[in-house]
C-alpha cells in the first residue's frame, strides 16, 4: 500500500507543472486545522538565518497546548530541506523536499503541498508515512 501511495505521489508530481515559487514562499504564514480539536502551524522568517523559515506546530487539547514541535525549512544543495528541531534548536532529522522531480524515497522525502489556502506537509519513505500537518490558512495573531 505504501509503495502504491508513493508511486502515485511521484507520478502526480511529474505530471503536473512545477508549483509557483519556492516552498518557503508557499509555506510562510499561519495555518490551522480545526477538524479534531485544533492544531496550528506558524511559519515565520528566522531572524538569525536569512532564507530560512522556522515553523511551530502546536496541538491544543482541553487544557491548552498539549504538544509542541518545531521545524525549519532551509535551502540545501538539492533545493530545500525540512528539518525537525530539538529543544536546543538543532536539527534532529531532515528530509529533502520533493519539488516536482522523481527520486528515491530512501531516507524519506518531505512533500509540501501549499496551494491557495490549503497546506499539507507529509514525509514518505522514512518509516511509516507521516502527516506533519494538514489544514487551512489562518491569520497570524
Amino acid at each position: 500500500m505504501r509503495a502504491a501511495v508513493a508511486a502515485c505521489l511521484l507520478a502526480s508530481a511529474c505530471a503536473t507543472a512545477a508549483p509557483a515559487g519556492p516552498p518557503s514562499e508557499r509555506l510562510a504564514g499561519c495555518w490551522i486545522n480545526r477538524d479534531a480539536g485544533a492544531v496550528t502551524m506558524r511559519w515565520l522568517p528566522d531572524r538569525a538565518r536569512p532564507g530560512v523559515l522556522t515553523g511551530s506546530r502546536l496541538v491544543y487539547g482541553q487544557t491548552g497546548v498539549t504538544r509542541s514541535t518545531r521545524y525549519s525549512l532551509e535551502p540545501s544543495d538539492s533545493g530545500s530541506s525540512l528539518c525537525e528541531l530539538g529543544a536546543d534548536g538543532a536539527a534532529t532529522r531532515c528530509w529533502a523536499v520533493a519539488e516536482g522531480e522523481g527520486g528515491s524515497l530512501e531516507g524519506g522525502r518531505a512533500f509540501i503541498d501549499a496551494h491557495g489556502d490549503r497546506l499539507r506537509i507529509s514525509v514518505i519513505g522514512d518509516g511509516p508515512d507521516q502527516d506533519i500537518f494538514h489544514g487551512r490558512r489562518d491569520g497570524c495573531d
